[in-house]
């Protein structure tokens, strides 16, 4: 016995179970990096809103908590995109259901989402990994590393603090989410559990899904995502055959749905270049921009470049051809190149091919036809992830291959733990140095103006601060500067605001800049100008400015969109139409307000408010009946939460069974 005793206490232990290493190692090693990403952000969290915070969150809600509007407006109500992208909205409601219309709380909760999209990403990796020939035995350290880079990369500020971005977070959460119950899926087929199979598949997937696409359309993608994990991880083979069931997933959510969207373009070929007539840029230019987007994106997630990462994007040139600019042609093969070279490592590099897959398929929607902005960095929120990922594969499989030649290879490991760590502190500080610019909408607006000269965002950002803190002559030397830009809706931009600066300090506008609006006449009108016609004739109908009346500025303006050679239904032109039919009114030219809100209304395009407003003007100048059947048309459009168009048609049915007075008019606003 006591042989057996001593023999038994001489005996190696067992090695931890998985659980145990996850819980010894893995976790503290999180915890602390999700800690980081908090610090590194604070100083960020008391930053402004921008941009479109204001529009998107800040005015609707405010009129939400006012009394003014239901909650179902906000929640149903919101623009951005065919969807509404109602649960994003929920969210903010919540938000200032709980504290106000405060960013802070805004943004800390965007943190939040960051920090969970981050925990989602490490548990996703290391399932995976744990497939991999090659990562398997450090699957756990290298979804660490990945998910690190990940959390505490720059790039990330531009999405994590701007607070309407919570929209790509949450689509990304449910996506990620969506992306676990599938490999939950294959795992349960493995073992032989069907029925476990089929509702992750066919049940909870779909949720996930839809709780993805209703946060942005952006969740749309999750099958293709699935596809690119199971091209990677879970390959078929004599041994394995294809489960029925995932041939099935993919064709109810891939197969069909491309032949139907294929099918629906070949009887619509317009609808691809038609959304192109509110852009300075065609389709075919877009696709031959969007290489170098992506080349551009790639490098600076590679390396960041600190200061001239942000939102003052717009200065990205446009290819016009393949060697406008040079490096059109050169982007173009290298991401062929890429492509290639990730499908030739399907099987040998696993990791390299699923993060280039999964990269690229994350920019399907926002980097190909679709008539958007041609860069954000916001795209790259959750695609990066798979960038990170091929980056970490292709370094580990390189240094195998080199590991057997190196003279002390403890030495090594031991240097890269370090790399590891020094990159993770490098990260973090570029970080913290971008959330404390993002602190301070003026500091970030100076520096985005001197990183993009070009950048008519930047520079008319830089110019309304500095006229917020008086700084008059800087903010007409920067107007100076954006007239030189080769931009036509700079040169515009520039144009007005001019006007609208001297009306605003000096009641007078000059008879050279008011000429210089007139001369935009013939010109594609771009969302830019007509939101900088919409400020100049907001100053007009509460300052008097001399040489410009609001009268003069509406058919100014009339004449701009009767000459623009483009469809009337741009939200650019009908609502530059309904500002010049304001205008008109505050005049008192009742006859040009009612003609310029009917050109707007007759588009089909129109918010429902400009349709009351053009029944209320009809009903003033003596068409009543006229005003009833513009009305029943308005209401149609009336959508089911919009409480406020409600309660505004309510009275205008009302007033219309009077005799309509001389000088009573409503002022709708659209949504």
């Amino acid at each position: 016995m006591a042989f057996r005793q001593q023999n038994r206490s001489i005996m190696p232990r067992p090695a931890p179970s998985g659980r145990g290493i996850f819980l010894t190692h893995a976790w503290p090693w999180l915890l602390g990096i999700l800690a980081l990403t908090v610090l590194v952000y604070l100083p960020g969290l008391h930053g402004p809103f921008l941009f479109d915070d204001p529009p998107n969150i800040v005015q609707p809600i405010s009129a939400w908590l006012g009394g003014q509007t239901g909650w179902q407006e906000i929640v149903f109500g919101n623009n951005s995109g065919p969807l509404h992208r109602p649960l994003s909205m929920l969210t903010f409601l919540a938000n200032a259901a709980a504290s106000g219309v405060m960013p802070w709380p805004f943004k800390a909760t965007n943190l939040a989402i960051h920090l969970a999209c981050g925990g989602l990403i490490y548990a996703l990796l290391s399932r995976l990994l744990s497939r991999d020939p090659q990562l398997k035995t450090r699957a756990r350290f290298a979804a660490l590393i990945v998910s690190a880079i990940w959390l505490l990369h720059p790039m990330q500020v531009s999405t994590v603090l701007y607070v309407v971005q919570r929209m790509e977070q949450l689509s990304a959460l449910f996506t990620l989410t969506a992306l676990l119950i599938y490999v939950h899926a294959r795992k349960c087929f493995d073992q032989g559990r069907t029925r476990a199979t089929l509702i992750d598949l066919f049940l909870l997937l779909p949720l996930a899904t839809l709780a993805a696409i209703f946060s942005k359309e952006n969740g749309a993608l999750v099958p293709l995502f699935c596809l690119i994990l199971e091209l990677g991880y879970f390959p078929d083979s004599k041994e394995t055959a294809r489960p029925n069931a995932v041939k099935l997933f993919f064709c109810l959510t891939l197969l069909i749905p491309g032949l139907f969207a294929l099918g629906w373009c070949a009887l619509h070929p317009q609808w691809p270049v038609a959304g192109y007539s509110g852009r300075l840029f065609t389709l075919g230019e877009r696709l031959l921009s969007e290489p170098r987007v992506l080349m551009d994106y790639m490098g600076a997630l590679l390396l960041p470049r600190g200061p001239a990462l942000g939102l003052y994007t717009d200065d990205f040139a446009v290819s016009h051809n393949l060697f406008n600019p040079v490096t059109t042609l050169p982007a173009i093969l290298g991401l062929i190149a890429l492509i290639a070279a990730a499908c030739w490592s399907r099987r040998r590099i696993p990791a390299f091919f699923t993060g280039i897959g999964f990269y690229l398929a994350g920019h399907v929607m926002e980097s190909t036809v679709f008539p958007l902005e041609l860069y954000f960095e916001h795209r790259n929120y959750l695609p990066s992830a798979g960038f990170f990922l091929a980056i970490v594969g292709l370094a580990h499989w390189a240094g195998l291959r080199l590991l057997p030649h190196m003279t002390n290879p403890a030495r090594s490991r031991r240097l890269l733990g370090t790399g590891v760590v020094t990159l993770l502190l490098v990260l973090g500080v570029a970080t913290l140095a971008r959330a404390s610019v993002w602190d301070s909408w003026s500091v970030m607006a100076a520096q985005g103006a001197h990183q993009h000269p070009d950048s008519i965002r930047a520079q008319m950002d830089h110019a309304t601060n500095l006229m917020a803190e008086g700084r008059v002559d800087e903010a007409q030397q920067v107007l100076d500067h954006v007239a030189t830009i080769q931009d036509p809706a700079a040169q515009h931009i520039a144009v007005i605001d001019t006007v609208l600066l001297q009306c605003m300090v000096h009641h007078e506008a000059s008879p050279v800049s008011v000429a210089r609006i007139s001369a935009i006449k013939g010109a594609k009108l771009q969302l830019p100008e007509m939101l900088a016609f919409e400020m100049l004739g907001g100053a007009l109908n509460t300052h008097d400015c001399q040489g410009l009346g609001t009268a003069q500025l509406a058919t100014m303006i009339t004449d701009i969109v009767d000459a623009a050679p483009q469809p009337g239904a741009l939200i650019q032109l009908w609502r530059s139409r309904y500002i010049a039919s304001n205008l008109y009114l505050n005049a008192g030219q009742y006859i040009k307000a009612e003609q310029q809100a009917s050109l707007a209304w007759e588009t089909g395009h129109a918010d429902p408010a400009i349709g009351l407003l053009l029944a209320n003007l009809e009903y003033v100048n003596g068409n009543v009946a006229g005003a009833k059947i513009v009305l029943a048309d308005a209401n149609r459009h009336i959508a089911w939460w919009d409480r406020r168009n409600q309660e505004l048609s309510v009275k205008l049915k009302q007033l219309f069974e009077s005799p309509p007075p001389a000088n009573v008019i409503g002022e709708p606003r659209p949504q």
